[in-house]
């Protein structure tokens, strides 16, 4: 049999992928190269050094970090937010997983077939557009400190609510205009496939939402998750996660996936499409902001463990930590990436290996890219 062994960038960091097969591939193993061993720094250092620490994991999703930090050593201790925080906290990391989506597709995806640098443009100019409305409430980008334990930093006035309200508009617009508009219509979407099999990638068919930030509902319970040399099971199996997973309730999803299932296609429908969504229910939230309400609230520490599931831009990030004597005792990083791309066996695959099995060797990097690794966050 056949052994070919290719390393895939443009990924958020590298991977190698081992594929076995002749012109269609038998089985993929996936390697990633790098450990930084993050959660062992961590280790006897004071629980408030995690919010400067762990943004650092990735260079895209620093807010979803700080968000399930935060909120993991909020659950040790017992904390509730005010509302007002939780508004100010979603607004920055629905923004977030909106800059990332539209980055991976125009700057990461789209030119596996379609090498267009007037669309890389337009991707660059809508994310820096978004990363100015998240400095009017996180201040600096990236890896933002705002979001502590107990709420954020930032108290906004009237004004600047209203300055990130229709900022966000402005934004909706642009979105609806450039990339992707409220019907799930997207001229370069559909342009991609042109030159794809919209059935290639068909996945496991086994779907795992884990947080309940934004609008998101979780079908599962984070305690049947178990991790074993870094690959990521739910109750003994592989899920996909992401957001395709998170969306299935939605009717234009709903309505591709019911033609396409799990594929190449609907995955990246969803990715882009969820920019939609998710902006969306940013502006309805924010105009539940009480400018009166208390932004932090104020709480003693204690000796405790501590579990925050966040969905972040590739899916459900989950942080698990224990404290004593405000110093951390031990620290859990689980990442979406390690339930995509986890790397088992043929007779029993991750959702990414499943994906690239039977497919034609020469489509397998666009069916890798397709869950939007992010080998760096895999590497903590």
């Amino acid at each position: 049999m056949k052994i070919n062994e290719k390393i895939i960038n443009k990924i958020e960091g590298e991977a190698k992928l081992k594929i076995y097969g002749g012109k269609k591939v038998d089985f993929v193993e996936i390697e990633f190269y790098n450990f930084r061993g993050i959660e062992n720094y961590l280790v006897g250092r004071h629980y408030m050094d995690a919010l400067v620490i762990n943004p650092r994991v990735c260079g895209i999703c620093g807010h979803s970090h700080l968000l399930a930090t935060a909120r993991a050593i909020e659950n040790a201790f017992g904390i509730k937010p005010t509302k007002k925080a939780e508004i100010l906290r979603e607004i920055t990391t629905g923004l977030e997983i909106i800059q990332n989506h539209i980055k991976w597709f125009y700057i990461t995806f789209l030119p596996e077939k379609i090498n267009d640098k007037s669309k890389m443009l337009k991707a660059v100019n809508i994310a820096s557009y978004v990363s100015k409305i998240i400095a009017l409430i996180a201040g600096q980008f990236p890896h933002n400190s705002y979001i502590v334990p107990g709420g954020v930093t930032c108290d906004l006035t009237n004004l600047e609510v209203l300055k990130v309200e229709n900022m966000l508009k402005t934004l909706k617009k642009q979105i609806t205009d450039e990339i992707v508009d409220d019907e799930g219509h997207s001229e370069d979407v559909e342009k991609f496939f042109e030159f794809f099999d919209k059935n290639a990638g068909k996945g496991l068919n086994r779907f795992l939402v884990l947080g309940e930030n934004l609008y998101f509902k979780s079908n599962g319970d984070v305690e049947n998750v178990c991790e074993i040399d870094r690959n990521v099971f739910y109750e003994g199996e592989f899920f996909e996660v992401g957001p395709l997973a998170r969306n299935l309730n939605n009717n234009q999803i709903k309505k591709v996936y019911s033609e396409y299932k799990d594929s190449i296609y609907t995955r990246v429908f969803a990715r882009v499409y969820e920019t939609q969504l998710i902006l969306n229910y940013l502006l309805k939230i924010i105009k539940d902001i009480e400018i009166c309400e208390k932004n932090y609230v104020k709480y003693s520490p204690k000796n405790s463990k501590g579990i925050s599931v966040t969905e972040a831009p590739r899916g459900s990030l989950i942080h698990r930590v224990e404290i004593k004597n405000e110093k951390i005792k031990k620290y859990d990083i689980i990442v979406p990436t390690q339930f995509n791309l986890s790397s088992y066996t043929k007779e029993k695959p991750s959702a990414a290996q499943a994906a690239m099995i039977g497919e034609k060797v020469g489509d397998i990097q666009t069916i890798f890219k397709c869950f939007d690794i992010c080998a760096v966050c895999a590497n903590h």
